[in-house]
């Protein structure tokens, strides 16, 4: 996300002021287009309310919502959107603080951390403007222009009375293109970071073998033992010809600060990459699926029925982003 610098004029700079440039332009001395453009870096504008719309997303997808731009003294935002892919709608926050994205679904609690670029809101960092002629826009008379940043063009609306950027126009890398309306101006005067315990933390990916216990987001999963020729607790369930059942007791706890459901896809997997889900259990208790309250836990036996020759059992669960992978043999 480019940053936004150069917003005060140097020491020493000559800045001519609104009523004189107003006067020369009177006597048909119209300003440059790198005058205009630059005029936003010096008006009054520190923040703004914003709405946005983007269009031309290859996959379909649509996005539209509002929030608050920072400009100054570096960009910052904080947006609500709703987006649309086909049939499918959802809803998404989004905050860029001090160079950092955050992204927050509809259904998360949490922030996470993104390393997806987020709508560029900014003018910075364009060259070789061009003037485009005149606009209304909501009631105010602005300057037209375009220029070109990174390869893609990029287009403003500047407020003719005092230099506030009304418009922006910016094109991601997939060529979908965002516009930003630009109102009521300077009513904010920060963007705040999540605060730690809002951070979802990076997703795990956690390896150990029976007896370990390892530590997921929100829940502590352990395997306590493995049987990997389980003789049924029932004699007359039997496991098909050249199968074995495998029994692996199993424990998970909530250590987060909510309810945690334990309604997980505990998957066997094989040195073949076989793969099985769970069978009918042949051992109790069982592990039974359910909601935890937070400082509980649930434990019971999971019973899979496998090919008497697999080999490197390896017991996987998932917790949302969160994996956990025990080595059974």
């Amino acid at each position: 996300m480019a940053q936004v610098s150069g917003w005060v004029a140097p020491a020493g700079a000559i800045v001519l002021s609104w009523a004189v440039l107003s006067a020369v332009t009177g006597c048909g001395m119209q300003p440059s287009p790198s005058d205009l453009w630059g005029r936003p870096f010096q008006s009054g504008a520190r923040s703004a309310h914003a709405t946005i719309t983007a269009t031309g997303a290859g996959n379909g997808e649509t996005l539209q919502g509002d929030g608050t731009v920072i400009f100054k003294p570096r960009t910052a935002m904080s947006l609500s959107l709703r987006t649309r892919v086909g049939s499918l709608p959802g809803e998404l926050d989004v905050l860029l603080v001090d160079g950092v994205t955050y992204q927050r679904a509809a259904v998360d609690q949490k922030w996470q951390r993104s390393s997806a670029p987020p709508p560029d809101p900014t003018w910075t960092g364009a060259t070789e403007p061009r003037l485009v002629g005149e606009d209304a826009v909501g009631g105010d008379l602005a300057w037209h222009l375009r220029a070109t940043r990174r390869g893609s063009p990029v287009e403003m609306w500047v407020r003719e009375r005092d230099g506030f950027p009304l418009q922006v126009v910016t094109r991601n890398g997939a060529g979908t293109v965002f516009r930003f309306v630009y109102d009521r101006f300077n009513t904010a005067t920060t963007v705040a970071a999540p605060l730690a315990p809002e951070i979802k933390p990076p997703a795990r990916m956690l390896s150990g073998h029976v007896g370990d216990a390892l530590s997921l987001d929100g829940a502590r999963v352990t395997v306590i033992s493995c049987d990997e020729n389980a003789v049924p607790d029932d004699d007359s369930v039997q496991p098909r010809p050249g199968n074995r059942f495998v029994v692996v007791d199993v424990s998970i706890e909530n250590t987060g600060s909510g309810p945690l459901s334990t309604f997980l896809d505990w998957r066997l997997t094989d040195s073949a990459r076989d793969s099985w889900s769970e069978a009918l259990p042949v051992r109790q208790p069982s592990f039974l699926g359910g909601e935890l309250a937070p400082g509980e836990t649930a434990r019971g036996f999971l019973t899979y029925e496998v090919s008497g020759s697999a080999s490197r059992l390896v017991l996987i669960v998932k917790l949302e982003e969160d994996t956990a992978s025990f080595a059974l043999s």
